[in-house]
């Protein structure tokens, strides 16, 4: 009898405890954060790129390497003009990439924990900080800083982990850390400190770098050459004139960007609130003491836990720190002032550098858990993460309002609607509030360029029938002009000019300077072509009123007829402000 053994039943790998929490870590923070950027909304230097991106495209090299206010970011602008191709000022398609970057950050992040220091329970807890973080959860929500710093956290977790590979295993993981530091110098040029994170995770794990001279000249080589680039194509933000930069001053921002923002912030607040603009209400002097306490209790715990290891972790989080404080003093300091250390924008990086600096100063990196796991505290660990979570729940409920733009995108809805419900709208170019884009863009801040990517918007065209739009984005028919000017009376009884093929210039009683609306009423017994100060114009048949946008400086208006027809008697020519029902 022939016996026939049966299959060796098949093993299923379930996910451990572990990273089962891990998971819920990441996960928690990541989904607030992505619905609260999918209900998000365009503002300030998002309007700007996302203009500039559609009348450049992406492969404009004059665009990508522009000049941006100080920032060299060929990553974002090229990003901008593909997501504004693909659809004009939708925002979830614009920061679905940004949330494919920080789901891999995240990942990433993880991954070089277990690398450094082994699958323990004890790296959940920088892990934590690091997602719950509402230093990157909430200024990220906005569009413009998001894809600049996004960017580099994930180019900073995708060179260290590429970095240690290669630092224990050799070959070619070298590859990837040169491929993620350009992939975050594309972005931000705060990438720029990527290449200090690996000489300082280096040190902290007790690698030589003699042996590898080749590898740090390459990296001193791309610094050196992206540093040329960024000065060549870039003007100075060293802010000129204005208050003197004391030591007082640079104290008080100093004091400010740390009570106010750097611990709340990886503590999962500030609890107290948005304050103007994109910054951080100050928390209560009782709630900074307390920090600040906290955080002197951390630094002590971990030099007496990791000794020397932990010094030089301090050490490396110390030195950035610095450099964000001294940047921000040079740029920002006298211009604004003191209260620029309120922006977690200025420190928003700093949350993975210091999840990954606290890791280093409380554990070993050996590789291993420790032996029989006596030391290892989950419930201790898991208590830890869970206040983490829900003070960052609790934080970021109270900040992310303030950063999802809810005017702008009323505005653009109210537009988009309007457009939709009449094709034929023509609006006269305005300035838009200051919420959606403040007036110091000048140009950027008009209608035209805030909402004129909306498919059938059109602005400052010649028609008898236009529109303004308010602070909401509604339109109201224009009805006349407040006249500064007025055309002088024609000779023509019952006419006033008349206008044929010959051109005609029709005197003002006032000259003018600067943007106004022209107003025209006419009759003409046939429809026609002709040119208004050389804009082409169509003459209905009958009797109609004609707007149109005028701007420079004139003391008559020029009228003609581009082909033969019907004359078109001109009986009244006014100037001035729009009025509006």
């Amino acid at each position: 009898m022939v016996q026939i053994e049966k299959p060796a039943p098949r093993v299923t790998r379930r996910p451990s405890a572990l990273v089962l929490a891990a998971f819920v870590a990441g996960v928690v923070p990541f989904a607030l954060h992505t619905w609260a950027a999918l209900h998000g909304n365009f503002a300030q230097d998002d309007f700007v790129m996302t203009y500039r991106a559609a009348v450049a495209g992406p492969f404009d090299l004059g665009y990508l390497f522009q000049d941006y206010h100080g920032h060299l970011q060929p990553g974002g602008l090229f990003l901008a003009a593909v997501m504004t191709w693909w659809a004009p000022l939708d925002f979830p398609l614009m920061v679905a990439p940004l949330l494919l970057m920080r789901a891999a950050a995240t990942v990433l992040f993880w991954c070089l924990l277990v690398r450094c220091f082994g699958r323990r329970w004890a790296i959940l807890v920088p892990f934590t900080v690091f997602t719950a973080s509402t230093l990157l959860l909430v200024p990220t929500l906005w569009w413009a800083f998001g894809g600049q710093v996004v960017p580099v956290v994930l180019a900073s977790a995708g060179a260290l982990y590429w970095h240690v590979r290669y630092l224990r295993d050799g070959g070619r993981w070298w590859i990837g850390a040169f491929a993620w530091t350009l992939f975050g110098l594309a972005f931000y040029e705060k990438a720029a400190v990527i290449p200090v994170l690996l000489a300082g995770v280096t040190v902290l794990l007790g690698q030589s770098s003699r042996d590898r001279w080749r590898y740090w000249a390459g990296h001193a080589a791309l610094l050196a050459a992206f540093v040329a680039g960024y000065l060549a194509l870039t003007s100075s933000q060293v802010t000129p004139g204005g208050p003197p930069m004391t030591a007082g001053t640079v104290a008080d921002l100093t004091g400010r960007m740390l009570g106010d923002t750097l611990l709340p912030g990886l503590a999962g607040g500030p609890w107290s609130g948005p304050g103007p603009g994109a910054t951080w209400a100050p928390s209560p002097f009782a709630v900074v003491v307390l920090l600040c306490a906290a955080a002197v209790a951390l630094l002590v715990a971990g030099v007496r836990v990791g000794g020397r290891r932990a010094w030089r972790a301090w050490a490396l989080l110390g030195l950035l720190f610095a450099v964000d404080v001294g940047l921000l003093a040079l740029t920002r300091l006298r211009e604004v002032g003191p209260g620029a250390g309120d922006d977690p924008r200025y420190l928003a990086e700093l949350a993975f550098t210091a999840a990954l600096c606290g890791a280093f100063a409380f554990l070993a990196p050996d590789g291993t858990a420790p032996a029989g796991g006596g030391r290892e505290r989950p419930i201790a660990v898991v208590v830890v993460c869970v206040l983490l979570l829900a003070s960052s729940a609790v934080g970021f409920s109270r900040l992310a309002p303030a950063l999802r733009f809810e005017h702008s995108g009323q505005y653009i809805g109210n537009v988009r609607a309007a457009v939709a419900a009449d094709p034929g709208l023509v609006f006269y170019d305005t300035f838009v509030p200051p919420d959606l884009v403040h007036e110091w863009f000048g140009a950027d801040s008009q209608a035209s360029r805030v909402v004129g990517l909306l498919p059938g918007t059109r602005f400052d065209q010649p028609t008898n029938r236009m529109h303004q739009l308010d602070a909401t984005g509604t339109p109201h028919l224009i009805t006349g002009v407040t006249a500064q000017a007025r055309g002088l009376p024609g000779p023509v009884p019952n006419c006033g000019y008349t206008v044929g093929e010959t051109p005609l210039r029709i005197p003002l009683d006032t000259p003018l300077l600067g943007r106004h609306l022209l107003k025209i009423d006419y009759f003409t017994s046939d429809g026609g072509e002709g040119l208004v100060e050389r804009t082409p114009v169509w003459f209905q048949a009958g009797l109609h009123s004609l707007y149109l946008p005028v701007d420079g400086l004139f003391d008559h208006i020029g009228v003609q007829l581009s082909s033969p027809g019907a004359p078109v008697c001109v009986a009244k020519i006014e100037v001035g402000k729009p009025v509006t029902q």
